[in-house]
This record gives structure tokens, C-alpha cells and sequence, in this order.
């Protein structure tokens, strides 16, 4: 889980037709071991995994792969011909997250937990590299593409372990926001804990992505909503950011130069040529695809084909065959129409009328999906399926728990 988020290393070198990683190598092998385990166990009359297949959550899993392998049928075009390969990609995350949710079931807490603190760790390290590099003119291994420094108004933007900023920023949040439900009972752990917020909030406000601040702004207001006592880890965490902004604008005023960082930070977030320009191209394809998803009856029905909204896109982005509708409900509707944008919104919006407890992660990542897509990274499937397979026992468990889960815990937050 702690490698999911991770997109640095193509190990086929952009010859598949979607990047190789370590995830996939891994995630290949957790599931032969999985195989193995249930069909030895099964043998003896044991149940290794408890996997409900008829429950709604995997009926809308189950109807929004089907909806992939149907659209495949109706392609329009795939003249790169990676379609094909796109699509298992795609039905292989969502297999592998709804057999790792059902397998460490039990366990989830825990294993989120230590996924978060390695994936905070190496994240870190991967932007003091890129912070040395810049410094020291380094040029960045070839096949570790993804630490290429991305910029903006002359501003370097660090997604660390992610090449995207913005999805480096959304897994940031998502991860802290997914530890910080799985709550702890081990209250010597809250300094570590607040320790890792901080330094993922960092991190996240790094990235310099407007979509990430407000998400982090959602995940701020979850200790003041979901708790009576007002000032939890994560809220103490924010706090010590502020605190460490407040010391650094002193420090700017002091030296007369907050007028020039004003004016950088403004270009750099708000008003830029290269903002100003991303922004229109990202209304431009949120309106040409909705054009192309209402052409006719069939697209609405059934969409262009699963894997080829580049054909679609490329005359913004070049012959780049990872050129995308930057926006999650989009992209799918143009890929498997209406079938795949039902089974997508229900699985969206299912923790909100089920689990109330999940719902500022459910509202992080209907925002973040407007001006993106992440349906192609493996943790953002995991949390979906945790959200709609598990539910935290109740609100209570805000109320009555340290709710910091950097710490160990000592039994399962959820059933």
C-alpha cells in the first residue's frame, strides 16, 4: 500500500502503454500469494477470505468493469494501441483493491498507518533530492522520471514520489485523511503523530496546488466536526503550519522582501500566464468532452471505448498518449458512458448515505475528481473500496479515541 502512490520509476521504460511500477510488480505477487493461500486453505476446509461478491458495493464494482470490457467493444478509434492494455490496467486496480481491502480487513488500521508513515518518509526524501538538485544543477536519472521538477511562473513545484503536483498533493491528503479515521488508543504516540501531519501537510502545500489547499482545507475541518474536543492531533497539526507561516512572513517583513514573495506566490498560485492558460484548457476539455459524451444515443449509453480519451485530447498535449479530460466525471463518461458514470458516482457518493463518519474524505475527493482524474492510481481505488466496504463503528469512536493512527493500534477501528 505504501508503494501505491509511487509513479517515479517506469520499469519498461514507457513501452507498455502505462507505466510499470513497482506497485504493479508487487501487488502481481500479493495476488499469486493470495491465490495460493486460499486454494491451500480451502483445502482444509478453512476460509481465508471473507469476500462478499453480492453486497452493492461489488455489484457497482462488478458493473463498472463490465461497463470497461463493453466499451471496448465500441471503440471509435485506438490508433496508438494501447487501449487494449488500458483496460486490464484499469479492471486489474479494481480487482486488486476490493481483494486487499477484503483480505487485510482485520488488520486495515494498522496497515494504513505504517503505509502512511513510510509513504510521508519517502516522500520527503524525494524532495530533498529535488531540493539538492535544483541547488546543485543535478541532472535527474532517466529512470526515475518522475522526480522531474515540475515549475510554474518561475516557481519549482515538488510532487516528491509523484510527477503530477496536484495528484501528489490529492494521495497526501488522502492517505493523512485515511489514517487520521483509522484512529489509535496508544496516547504516547500523539507527538509522533502530529509530527508526520505537519510534515505531510508541508509537503502538501509544496506542490503548490490550488485544489490541494482547499482539500486540505476539508481535512482541517474534520476535528472541529467530528469531535467535541475541539483541538485534536490533526487540528494541533495545522495549527504548528500556521504558526510556521506566521514566523516566516515576520521574518520577510522584517527584511522588507514580503511585497516581492506576495507577488511571486500570487503568480505562482493564482494569476499567471501558465495558470491562466492550464485553467482555460481544463474548461476547454471538460467542454469538449461533455460535446463528445452527448454525440448519440450509443456514446451516452455505452461511451467512445475504455483507454482512448487521448485520441480526443492529443491536440492539447501533443502526441503525448497520456493526454486526459482532467476531470474524473468526464473521463469516464466518454470512456463507458453512462453504465461506468453511474456505477463511478454511486461509489462516490455511497459513504455519504451509509457511513456519515467518511464523509470529508468523500467530499476531498469529489472536489479533487472536478479538475482531475485519478481513476489510474491504485490508492485512490483502495480508498474508495475502504470506504464503501467498511464502516467506522460509529461516530462515537471520533469522540472517545485518540484519534491519531501514525500509533499502533491495539484492535481494529472499524468492522
Amino acid at each position: 500500500m505504501a508503494f501505491a502512490p509511487i509513479d517515479s520509476v517506469d520499469l519498461l521504460d514507457d513501452k507498455a502503454g502505462f507505466h510499470l511500477t513497482l506497485f504493479l510488480l508487487l501487488s502481481a505477487v500479493y495476488v499469486f500469494c493470495l491465490a495460493f493461500e486460499y486454494i491451500s486453505t480451502r483445502a482444509l476446509g478453512n476460509r481465508p477470505l471473507s469476500l462478499r461478491l453480492f453486497d452493492t458495493a461489488s455489484a457497482a464494482t462488478f458493473l463498472f468493469v463490465i461497463s470497461i470490457f463493453t466499451s471496448m467493444v465500441f471503440l471509435a478509434r485506438d490508433t496508438q494501441n494501447f487501449a487494449f492494455s488500458r483496460a486490464i490496467y484499469g479492471i486489474g486496480l479494481i480487482v486488486f483493491a476490493r481483494l486487499f481491502v477484503a483480505r487485510e480487513h482485520a488488520d486495515l488500521p494498522l496497515v494504513i498507518a505504517w503505509a502512511t508513515r513510510i509513504y510521508i518518509v519517502c516522500d520527503t526524501i524525494a524532495v530533498l533530492y529535488q531540493s539538492l538538485a535544483i541547488l546543485n544543477n543535478w541532472t535527474i536519472p532517466g529512470f526515475l522520471y518522475g522526480l522531474e521538477i515540475v515549475g510554474v511562473s518561475g516557481v519549482s513545484r515538488f510532487g516528491g514520489l509523484v510527477l503530477d503536483p496536484n495528484r501528489s498533493s490529492i494521495i497526501l491528503i488522502l492517505l493523512m485523511g485515511l489514517a487520521y479515521f483509522s484512529g489509535s488508543l496508544i496516547e504516547e504516540s500523539k507527538r509522533v503523530a502530529r509530527l508526520y501531519y505537519v510534515i505531510g501537510t508541508l509537503l502538501s502545500l509544496l506542490t503548490l496546488s490550488r485544489t490541494g489547499v482547499v482539500a486540505l482545507l476539508i481535512l482541517a475541518s474534520v476535528p472541529f466536526v467530528r469531535s467535541r474536543h475541539k483541538l485534536r492531533i490533526l487540528a494541533k497539526a495545522f495549527l504548528i503550519v500556521a504558526l510556521l507561516g506566521g514566523a516566516v512572513l515576520a521574518y520577510l517583513m522584517k527584511t522588507q522582501s514580503l511585497s516581492s514573495t506576495i507577488d511571486l506566490a500570487r503568480l505562482a498560485l493564482f494569476s499567471s500566464n501558465q495558470r491562466e492558460e492550464s485553467t482555460a484548457i481544463h474548461f476547454q476539455l471538460i467542454e469538449e468532452g461533455t460535446e463528445l459524451f452527448a454525440e448519440n444515443p450509443k456514446t451516452i449509453l455505452l461511451g467512445y471505448g475504455w483507454g482512448t480519451e487521448y485520441e480526443y485530447t492529443g491536440q492539447y498535449f501533443g502526441d503525448s498518449k497520456y493526454s486526459n479530460f482532467h476531470c474524473e466525471y468526464v473521463s469516464i463518461a466518454v470512456q463507458s458512458g453512462i453504465l461506468g458514470l453511474s456505477c463511478l458516482c454511486f461509489l462516490l457518493l455511497r459513504p455519504l448515505m451509509v457511513s456519515l463518519a467518511w464523509g470529508p474524505l468523500v467530499l476531498i475527493i469529489l472536489w479533487s475528481c472536478t479538475f482531475y482524474q485519478y481513476h489510474g492510481e491504485p490508492i485512490w481505488w483502495i480508498v474508495i473500496i475502504i470506504m464503501n466496504t467498511m464502516r467506522l463503528r460509529s461516530i462515537g469512536h471520533m469522540q472517545s479515541a485518540p484519534s491519531h493512527a501514525f500509533a499502533f493500534p491495539s484492535h481494529p477501528s472499524v468492522y
